[in-house]
Parts: C-alpha cells; structure tokens; sequence
C-alpha cells in the first residue's frame, strides 16, 4: 500500500515537471514592440504671367483733321504689319510693334503716330515731305506720315522718335547724294535698311552710330558688323476706334 503511494506522488511530480517545461520552451510568439504610421502630403501651384517687353512699342495712331473713311481705315490697319517687321529686322529681332490702335478724327496730344486725313490714301505728306518726326504727342515726339508710309521711311522716323538717332536733336545723317549707310539716311544718299554700326558709321553726320546710341539706351545687343537676316516679326495687334 504504501509502495503504491509513493509510485502514485512519483507520477504526479513528474507529470508536474513536464507541464512546466512544456510552457517555458519552444518558440512563442512574437509580438510587436512598437507600432508606427506616417503620412505625408504635399501640394504646390505656381502661375505667372506677362504681357509687354523690352522694346515691344504699344502705339496709338491718330487721324487727324477729320475722319476717314471704313476702307481708308482698313488700308492702314493692313499696312501695320509691314512696319512692325520692318523695326524687327533692323534691330536683328529685337524691337517691334506688339499692339496699335488706330483712331479716327484723334488729337495728337494721346498719339504716337499721325496722319492728316488728307494723306490717309498716301504714303507721303505731299509737297515732297515724305514723313517727319514733330514734337509733342503722347511721350515727347510723334511720328507724322502718310497712312501708307513704306516701311524704310517709318523706321527712319521711328529712329529719331525712340533713340533719338543723328545726335538727339532731330538731325539727319545724309545731305543730297551723300550720307550714312543706314535708315536714318535715305535711299537716294546710299541708305540702308539697318542702323549703322562703329564699323559702318560715317562721324561726318554725329559722333556716334547707331547702334551706339541704342545699346547706350536699351537692352538690345549688336555685334559690329553682323547684320542678320531674321525674317518677320511678331503678329501685331491692331484695333480701330470710330
């Protein structure tokens, strides 16, 4: 009985022991020590915008001492366009007309190109004057030509009222036959279609060519000697008022 007893408490130890041990191995789990989430956003916009530029003219046209006709109107607007190319090929691209309005029977203190209505349908002012620049307008100097004044004779003009070219004091570079390979001479004086350069420039006119006194003025850029074909220029905006 009592062996009996004793091989009874025996097993039970053991069996004791084994529960133990089978809790304390093996692998478990394992579980997360730490938990972490991360969210990020981000959003940016950018707009810009620009109108106007260096050396991009914003003109009004008058007409003067009474009003033209619709189809008077529509010859000038069409010849615009000519001209602005014309100021875009002798500064190698680098000046043009962006936007013009055309304003019937106007006053020349809001302009900076005139026309007398009588010359509408011309490309001169008559009485051998082909276009002048005239103090006064709108900043200073207008332009006063014909209202189909040929491109040459604008930028001759236009010259004298942006840069004052030819010293500043509304003075030509040519006399008769003789003058300054460039626009602010004239055709018949060996004048081309382009601003003379250091190289270029006859001195017995002004000290200075043309190109001097631009780059001393704006920020157009011009390598004597370089004359580049540059085709036409930026489409112009052109507006008719009654």
């Amino acid at each position: 009985m009592e062996r009996i007893s004793v091989l009874l408490l025996v097993v039970i130890v053991l069996t004791i022991a084994l529960a133990i041990h089978g809790c304390s191995s093996g692998g478990g789990s394992k579980r997360p020590i730490g938990t972490g989430t991360g969210t990020g956003t981000g959003t940016g916009t950018g707009t810009g915008t620009g109108t106007g530029g260096p050396n991009e003219f914003v003109y009004v046209w008058v007409i003067t001492g009474g009003s033209a006709t619709a189809a008077e109107l529509d010859a000038v607007k069409a010849n615009i366009q000519g001209l602005s190319d014309g100021l875009y090929g002798v500064a190698h691209g680098q000046q043009h007309i962006a936007h013009l309005t055309i304003k019937n029977n106007g006053a020349t203190s809001e302009c900076h190109v005139a026309t007398p209505v009588d010359r509408v349908a011309s490309g001169t002012l008559g009485g051998g004057t082909w276009a002048r620049c005239v103090p006064g307008g709108a900043d200073g100097k207008y332009i006063e030509c014909g209202g189909l004044v040929d491109h040459y004779t604008f930028a001759h003009e236009h010259g004298h009222k942006e840069y004052e070219l030819a010293g500043g004091v509304l003075a030509e570079e040519y006399s008769g036959a003789s003058g300054c390979p460039c626009v602010i001479s004239t055709g018949a004086a060996g004048g081309l279609m382009q601003y003379c350069d250091d190289g270029n420039h006859e001195t017995s006119w002004c000290p200075n060519s043309c190109w001097k006194a631009i780059m001393d003025q704006t920020s157009m850029t011009h390598t004597t000697g370089d004359y580049p074909a540059v085709g036409a220029g930026p489409t112009t905006t052109v507006v008719i008022e009654p």
